[in-house]
This record gives structure tokens, C-alpha cells and sequence, in this order.
């Protein structure tokens, strides 16, 4: 026989002493069995019920997913959405690296303030933006300020919407302490690889 049986056998022996002789041991043990079926039996139920909602979700999606693969205008979609790709892709600037980038904003803002009449305009044009990132969009930043005339404003504003390529216009802050003043902060939006359309 086993040193460490041996040992444990006097420990077993009186244990089952005590357990024929103590009526309360007994009944805690008896409880405490219960209770863990209990909480077995709750923890059964609770994993039934997360696979039969996984089960009603997975069976939802999969409906819609067939309701979806049987309409029969996908490839009609699908043109319609390259048509709106290659529409949004010509309204986006293109330069061969950030420098070009910035010196383009730099240079078209230039011509607009001036085409519009903004007196005193004042352009601050950021280092762009993800131009490093594969397969994302690379912004340049710009910021525009003058002295505000409703006149050259309106055409500075029309010549921003009309834009051959797309600016949009972050936050326009009009000032009317001493002289009045207008600050435009515009988003230059380009090409990820700089390359035509």
C-alpha cells in the first residue's frame, strides 16, 4: 500500500465518523450538494438561453442575407456605386507628393482671395495629411483670413461650392470687433495614391 494512502486512511476514517455521528454535518453537506445543483442547473439554463438567442440572430441575419441575394438588381448596383467611386474620385485633388500638395492649395487659395477682392487675406496652408497611408484619403488644411465685404465673401464662398475639386469649409467664424473679419478653416481633400482617375 501506498505511504501517502496510508497516511490519508486514519483522516478518511475519522471523517466518516463524524459524518454517522453529526446530524448537522450531514445536513450541511446535504445543502451544500443542493445548492451546487442549483447553481448547475441555473448555469445550464443560462447557457441554453445564449444559444437559443446566438441561434435567433444567426437564423435573422441568414434571412436577410437570402432576402437580400435574391434580388436580382445586384449587378446594376454595382455599377451605379463604381459610377458614384469614379464621380467622387475626379473631384478629388491629386498631387505626387505632400510638397506639390500643399503648394497647390497654397497657390489656388492665393488666386481665389484674390479673384474674389478679399483685402487683406492672410492664407496659412498645414503640412498635409496621410499622405503615407495606403488606400486612405490624404487631406491638406488651410486656413483663410481677411477683412469681411459681404461682396468679395459671397464670391470667395461661390468659388469655394463651385470648386472643380472638393474643399470643404471646417468652420467659418465672422468677426465685428474694430474691423470686421472673416476666418475660414478649409479641408483640402486628395487622391491616396495621387494618381488619375
Amino acid at each position: 500500500m501506498d505511504v501517502r494512502l496510508k497516511d490519508a486512511l486514519p483522516h478518511w476514517t475519522r471523517l466518516r465518523e463524524q459524518w454517522r455521528e453529526q446530524p448537522r454535518l450531514r445536513l450541511a453537506g446535504w445543502l451544500v450538494l443542493a445548492l451546487l445543483a442549483a447553481h448547475l442547473l441555473l448555469l445550464g439554463s443560462d447557457w441554453r438561453d445564449a444559444r437559443r438567442q446566438a441561434f435567433e440572430e444567426s437564423a435573422r441575419r441568414l434571412a436577410q442575407m437570402r432576402a437580400l441575394a435574391s434580388q436580382g438588381d445586384w449587378p446594376d448596383r454595382a455599377v451605379q456605386a463604381e459610377d458614384v467611386r469614379s464621380a467622387l474620385r475626379k473631384r478629388l485633388w491629386q498631387a505626387r507628393n505632400p510638397s506639390l500638395a500643399r503648394a497647390d492649395v497654397q497657390a489656388w487659395l492665393d488666386a481665389q482671395a484674390r479673384q474674389s477682392g478679399l483685402q487683406d487675406a492672410r492664407i496659412s496652408v498645414l503640412p498635409p495629411l496621410d499622405f503615407d497611408k495606403e488606400g486612405v484619403g490624404a487631406r491638406v488644411q488651410a486656413q483663410l483670413r481677411g477683412r469681411f465685404e459681404p461682396k468679395s465673401f459671397g464670391r470667395l464662398l461661390h468659388a469655394l461650392e463651385s470648386a472643380e475639386h472638393w474643399v470643404s469649409i471646417d468652420a467659418l467664424e465672422l468677426n465685428d470687433r474694430g474691423s470686421p473679419s472673416v476666418n475660414l478653416q478649409l479641408t483640402f481633400h486628395f487622391r491616396p495614391d495621387g494618381t488619375p482617375p
